[in-house]
């Protein structure tokens, strides 16, 4: 039944037509919609998977693309870390509705830091832009990946930051746009901004470490043991899983801006998982193509 429909839908020659080279496929609904981008290493064998499906529950993703589709387009890559990438791109821009992974970079987050006024603001936001639009001076780190870890985190440190400090009533903090957490915090230790800065770029745990010892030193803190150790834990699996992974990948791959920009977050993990030791030098990762997947 499938190989019927396949055929059908395609051609009993489309198959025989495709290279077997690397590329991606690109498939369209018969509104001329866009529903799906794939890569392959062989675009000959990975599209005669979608003619030979089962009915079976691991392959109804596949049988839903084709059940939908009407065409299929292909463009040829020199590797197949080009058709990774280009597929990633095309994913970002046009978020097909087959297409989740990658698709919504946008959603990553980013933490900012700021000294103003005497006061140490942390922000976390998924607009950095508008964010600075409204209150200039704040230094982002990430972007991160994971919103829930990232998002535990940040506000693990913003309730453990009350023992410490003093937070500021919102009526004093500047307008926060949306998608935006914002906290003002006052006597808190002046070298803070720097050694965060420097834990969110994966570069030293020294703010943890001094976060603790103060945490010891504060009654209310030790008054709530288990729950000041559930923050530091939360705290600590954001170190491990997000700040440190970032801080590899861009120390394996020879990127150096900072804060890497949400939509180049998933390109430079797919450099890094391709061995790519240098962006500058590899001639397929340009700032150029870069820029494309935003444009």
């Amino acid at each position: 039944m499938a190989v019927r429909n396949f055929d059908r839908k395609f051609g009993a020659q489309f198959l025989e037509s495709l290279p077997g080279s690397p590329g991606i496929y690109l498939v369209y609904d018969q509104q001329d919609e866009l529903i799906y981008v794939g890569k392959a290493k062989n675009l000959k064998r990975r599209l005669s998977q979608y003619r030979n499906i089962l009915r079976r529950k691991k392959h109804r993703r596949m049988r839903g693309i084709v059940k939908e589709a009407a065409r299929i387009d292909i463009q040829c890559a020199e590797t197949h870390l080009d058709a990774c990438l280009k597929e990633a791109m095309l994913i970002q821009k046009h978020r097909p509705r087959w297409n989740i992974v990658g698709a919504y970079s946008f959603l990553y987050p980013l933490i900012g830091i700021r000294s103003a006024n005497s006061n140490i603001e942390f922000c976390m936001t998924t607009t950095p832009e508008a964010v600075l639009n409204e209150c200039p001076g704040f230094e982002f780190h990430g972007a991160f990946r994971s919103r829930r870890i990232t998002g535990d985190a940040f506000f693990a440190l913003m309730r453990l930051l009350r023992f410490v400090g003093h937070v500021n009533p919102s009526s004093r903090r500047s307008r926060i746009p949306r998608h935006s957490h914002m906290f003002s915090f006052r006597r808190l230790p002046s070298n803070w901004p720097g050694i965060w800065a420097s834990f969110y770029k994966g570069e030293s745990a020294l703010a943890m470490e001094e976060l603790i010892l103060d945490l010891v030193e504060n009654t209310g803190a030790r008054r709530r043991p288990k729950k000041v150790q559930e923050h530091l834990d939360e705290l600590k699996r954001f170190w491990t899983h997000e700040v440190l992974t970032l801080a590899k990948v861009r120390k394996a791959t020879g990127y150096t801006e900072w804060p890497v920009p949400q939509y180049l977050r998933d390109l430079l993990f797919l450099c890094y998982k391709a061995g790519v030791t240098s962006t500058e030098d590899h001639v397929k990762l340009p700032t150029a193509l870069f820029r494309l997947s935003a444009s």
